[in-house]
Parts: C-alpha cells; structure tokens; sequence
C-alpha cells in the first residue's frame, strides 16, 4: 500500500511538470473551471429568487449540496477524465500490454496515472463550501464531520466503480467513449437535491443510477437530514459496485487479445 501512494506522489509531480509546460493553457483551464463555479452559483441565487426552498431543501442546504457537488465534479476531472478516458485507446493500440506486463496492479496504473491537478481550486473552493453550509446548518460537529467525511466516500467510490465498469466494456467493445459522456449527462443532476425531480427521475437517479447516493446523500449528511437506512445503503452499495467492478475488470483482463500481436 506504501508503495501505491509512493507511485501516487511521482504520478502528481509528473503531471504538474507536464501541465506547467503550458502554462498559459494551465492558467486559463483555472480561469475556466472557477467560471463555471460562478455559473452554477449564480444558477442556484437565480432560483432561490423565485422560491424559499427546492424539493423540500433551504437556500444553505443547496449550497452545501453544490459544495458536495464541486468536490465530485472535481475528483472526476482530476482523476476519471484523464485515465479511464484512455482505456478503449490503451486497448485499441495494443498500449495495455504495457500496464498489464508491469509488476503492479494494471487496473492503479490505468485508473490514477494522469491527474489534472488544475482542478485542485474547484476541489478546495467545493470544501470551503461544504464547511460553510455545515457551520450555518449547525451540523459542523465531529460526529456529522465524520458521517459526511464517509458517505463523500462513499459517493467517490460509486463514480469510479460505475464509470470504471461502463470503460470496461472497452474490451469487447472497443469504442466507448460516448458511455461516459452519457453518464456524465446524468451526473449533471447531481448539483440539485433529488426531491426536487418527479418520481420517475428520483427512482432513476436512486436505483438505476444512483447519483443521489453521490451528492444528495452526502449533502443530507452534511445538513443533519440523513436517515440511518440511507447511510447503511450508501456503504453498502458502494462495496457492492467495487468488488462488482473488480470482478468485470478480472473477466476482461481474462479475454484479452492484445491488438499488437
């Protein structure tokens, strides 16, 4: 484990050195990520504007919610993006040969080899926020400060499990790359509380895709109105999705054919 978080450290330095290269495009991809957080900020004062609350949750509890939201945004741009974005590429050359030759685990290397470590403001500006929204809902607490810190965890764990098993499809497939912009799409929903979409949406949000237990859990943790059920659910769905994403990862890895030979 010491020496994955070792190659973790080298993988950051490389990528830093790399984007700092160019860095008028690293400044101006800072510029854009911190526009478009003033965008959805700006998006969530418009309709408070119009309304006291939306689906039930205060003008404080969608913010902390978008807070959660700009960590989980952040965290795919940082890590999903760059990586698993590759894989069908990897696959289609040949190139996985390379990771699956070398005497570490090959699903570490294709999965945090690249960070775009641009979007480090977003994640910190999304952590101020989620602080914020805790102290002014009174929830700032070790108790609530842990239950979050979990089910943000959580919420982690199940995007990289759904968007690693979608990537994974790559070895029969080949030419995937639209399936994670599909899932991208429906993440969008996750900066607004899922009470606030008709039930057709909150049972596809909840089960079929469960972006609820990405942001809106967390944010419910956050603000005190999570339910124990829902915590439990929370963890176990995300262990669920891993070891079902292991499992898939080891059955394609298993029927490979390597495009160089």
């Amino acid at each position: 484990m010491r020496r994955y978080f070792k190659l973790l450290g080298i993988f950051a330095g490389n990528s830093l050195q790399l984007e700092l290269e160019y860095r008028g495009n690293f400044v101006l991809n800072i510029f854009n990520s911190l526009i478009a957080t003033a965008m959805g900020l700006l998006i969530i004062v418009t309709m408070f504007g119009n309304t006291a609350s939306l689906g039930g949750w205060t003008f404080i509890e969608v913010l902390t919610l978008y807070g959660i939201f700009m960590i989980m945004e952040a965290l795919i741009d940082i890590l999903l993006y760059p990586n698993l974005n590759r894989v069908p590429e990897y696959i289609r050359t040949g190139a996985m040969d390379f990771f699956l030759l070398k005497p570490i685990s090959a699903r570490f290397l294709v999965s945090f080899r690249y960070l775009r470590v641009w979007m480090l403001p977003q994640l910190i500006l999304g952590l101020g926020l989620l602080l914020y929204g805790m102290t002014q809902t009174g929830g700032l607490s070790l108790t609530s400060l842990l239950l979050t810190g979990v089910m943000l965890s959580c919420g982690a764990v199940l995007i990289y499990a759904i968007w690693f098993m979608l990537i994974t499809t790559a070895f029969w497939l080949v030419k995937v790359e639209n399936i994670s912009e599909l899932f991208n799409a429906f993440f969008q929903a996750g900066r607004f509380p899922v009470s606030a979409f008709p039930n057709w949406a909150r049972l596809l949000l909840t089960i079929v895709i469960p972006i609820a237990f990405v942001t809106t859990v967390p944010a419910s943790a956050a603000v005190g109105r999570l339910e124990p059920g829902l915590a439990l659910a929370g963890i176990g769905l995300a262990a669920l999705l891993l070891l079902a994403s292991h499992t898939f990862w080891r059955l394609a890895v298993a029927n490979y054919t390597s495009a160089s030979s």
